[in-house]
């Protein structure tokens, strides 16, 4: 059975993701004012409340969530499969795709607490100082650490596309069907979000002041998003035509 091919794979990608530019701009453009709105009162009312700040995240991953969800619809089915603004929130699909986005998260950040705690419990008795190492030292640390979490992340992430285009998938099908695959998929829809946040962070420290900071690396979050989405797409619909041939 034909692997998935990573060169092949991300240059559909990318080829999709210029090919639908403004439509996808077009879907994400209401998300992210009301993503912008809910990360200014984040900044007013984080410190006025114990729940304020899980509430805030909630809200915030809503707007994100649903144009990720219009974003699959328009790569796989054509802009004409979404409505002017995006998905709105008021069908069934739209709250098949949450509800499979918010377990696929509660799953992985489970599954990241004992490896990352393990390794830096590890590391913090070899190593008294770890707390004072640089900040791009520990992270990189604890993404090391987080690999094998978000390599499972990965290979149930394709029930989110089958579920944009109407094709439900449970987790068993997924898992069966990115069998072989896992390692190809770790490297395009698990790894590859850190290389975009890199170039997104080094475009941004361009910017002295803080608010030019936030504005950069708020615009070219927008900006990749598709493209990260892309990706997910493109792996979807490639292994699920080699399920079907299988």
């Amino acid at each position: 059975m034909e692997r998935l091919p990573l060169l092949a794979t991300v240059t559909e990608a990318v080829q999709r993701y210029r090919e639908q530019f403004f439509a996808l701009l077009r879907v994400i453009a209401l998300p992210a004012l009301a993503y912008a709105g809910m990360s200014y009162l984040w900044n007013q009312w984080s410190s006025a409340s114990p729940l304020t700040r899980p509430l805030l995240l909630v809200a915030q991953a809503l707007p994100l969530t649903l144009a990720a969800l219009s974003c699959h619809r328009v790569l796989l089915l054509g802009p004409e499969s979404v409505p002017s603004f995006g998905a709105s929130g008021t069908q069934a699909r739209d709250w098949r795709f949450v509800g499979m986005a918010a377990g696929l998260f509660v799953i992985t950040n489970l599954l990241l607490q004992v490896p990352v705690t393990a390794t830096f419990l590890f590391l913090q008795l070899d190593n008294p100082g770890l707390l004072s190492m640089e900040h791009d030292t520990i992270s990189a640390i604890g993404r090391f650490a987080a690999l094998p979490a978000i390599y499972v992340a990965c290979r149930y992430s394709i029930c989110l596309p089958a579920i944009a285009t109407d094709r439900p998938m449970r987790m068993r099908q997924a898992w069966a069907c990115t069998r072989g695959y896992g390692m190809r998929l770790l490297l395009l829809i698990g790894v590859s979000p850190w290389l975009l946040h890199f170039v997104q962070r080094s475009l941004a420290d361009l910017f002295a002041s803080d608010t030019d900071y936030a504005i950069a690396s708020n615009l070219m979050f927008w900006l990749f998003l598709p493209l990260e989405i892309a990706l997910l797409s493109i792996c979807f619909r490639r292994l699920d035509q080699v399920d079907v041939a299988a």
